[in-house]
């Protein structure tokens, strides 16, 4: 099994956890994993020299292999890009932007043998290299897009998002892994069979989870916490969740809003404009957070919200559920199946700050329905988004197609 993903272990993220999860359940199959990746930390790192990165070269975690690829960072790398997308094989797929510069893993790619399974996932220009070794090893594959094409009634145009070979790729592929009913009529509609789609979705470890403790004193938190724990920029809708509490804040709530995970430079510039109208210590921002933190700040909040349209699925909110906390999310991705608005928590427009806020206010106020709402999530997530669930059904699919 050949897995390509652009970060991976011991980097915490929606995608790279799906490809490790899978890489380590792999064993249990009966197979053997290897896990191709950059040297990004920072997403900034894939297209520029800004960010932090990681040392290339390879380890193993688990007893799967990782070997890490430099990005590498060409001199006029826009001017360059626009020629390569013109002129160079799969152009349009392994240039446009954000996808990095990777010459090193694609002359692995050339030299090595052997593969009986390619899953790629997320970039484009990683659909496109696993897709063509597959060809030349005649090796199945299942190309996992993790396609953030925005709300089903407000999508961005799938045809931007999968330009290039991107068509062939998803049709010749073994299967096609969605993580949303959303996401797979998007794939029906490129011409890939029905039966060879697969909803899939992502999941959570229960064990992980279970000594998540909550840290409310020690972390000086009082009265309710609204959580957004993501990377926080526009498009996750951390700008919109910020605008929602200031309002909330006007009116005379006492919540606390956590803003946990990185901050992007146009949260940065949001937090500086706005600095100084913020209510005093009703704001908190962590930055970075390593796993176990992670889980004291969910086991410690009220709400979670991910008012997100880039959220392709969003395994927080399953993370959330486990711990019996209802959502706010955004009628993007899997999002509006998941939740089921007003069942397990509720779904906003992206961008609709004054709905968002009314969704918040209804939970603050309500916690009988927070703890309804938060129990529903967790019988949902314990049923069907487990890693070992999720990581069956994707190894039950392969065994149909006869591979490897």
């Amino acid at each position: 099994m050949l897995h390509l993903v652009h970060r991976s272990w011991p980097y915490h993220g929606g995608a790279e956890r799906y490809v490790l999860e899978h890489a380590l359940a792999s064993r249990r199959w009966g197979h053997e994993s290897t896990v191709l990746t950059t040297d990004a930390w920072d997403m900034s790192w894939m297209v520029s020299r800004r960010g932090r990165h990681l040392e290339p070269g390879r380890l193993v975690h688990r007893g799967v292999e990782i070997v890490r690829f430099g990005v590498c960072h060409p001199p006029l790398q826009n001017l360059l890009r626009g020629l390569l997308i013109r002129l160079a094989p799969g152009g349009p797929d392994r240039y446009c932007y954000p996808n990095p510069f990777l010459p090193s893993m694609a002359r692995w790619l050339r030299r090595s043998r052997g593969w009986g399974f390619v899953h790629a996932n997320a970039l484009p220009s990683l659909l496109y290299m696993g897709w063509r070794h597959a060809r030349r090893e005649g090796a199945g594959m299942a190309a996992v897009p993790h396609a953030n094409v925005g709300e089903p009634h407000r999508g961005t145009k799938a045809v931007r998002y999968f330009e290039g070979a991107a068509g062939k790729v998803l049709r010749d592929s073994s299967f096609v892994v969605a993580q949303s009913g959303f996401e797979a009529g998007i794939y029906r509609d490129m011409g890939v069979p029905d039966e060879r789609v697969l909803v899939l979705g992502s999941g959570i470890d229960p064990d992980e989870l279970r000594g998540a403790e909550p840290a409310r004193e020690a972390l000086g938190l009082s009265g309710e916490v609204v959580l957004g724990l993501t990377a926080h920029c526009r498009d996750k809708g951390s700008i919109d969740l910020l605008a929602a509490s200031r309002e909330l804040w006007r009116q005379g709530s006492g919540h606390t809003l956590v803003l946990a995970g990185p901050i992007m430079p146009d949260m940065e510039q949001e937090l500086a404009d706005v600095a100084g109208e913020l209510p005093s210590g009703r704001l908190v921002v962590t930055g970075y957070l390593d796993r176990e933190d992670r889980l004291a700040w969910l086991a410690s909040c009220d709400i979670l919200a991910l008012p997100s349209r880039l959220d392709c699925f969003g395994i927080v909110l399953l993370e959330a559920w486990f711990m019996g906390k209802p959502v706010v999310g955004c009628y993007s991705g899997a999002m509006p199946d998941l939740v089921r608005d007003g069942s397990r928590g509720f779904v906003v427009p992206f961008g609709d700050r004054r709905t968002l806020a009314h969704r918040l206010e209804v939970l603050l106020r309500s916690p009988g329905l927070r703890r309804g709402m938060g129990e529903r999530g967790r019988r949902m997530v314990m049923s069907d988004h487990t890693w070992r669930a999720v990581t069956d059904r994707f190894y039950s699919r392969l065994a149909e197609c006869g591979q490897p």
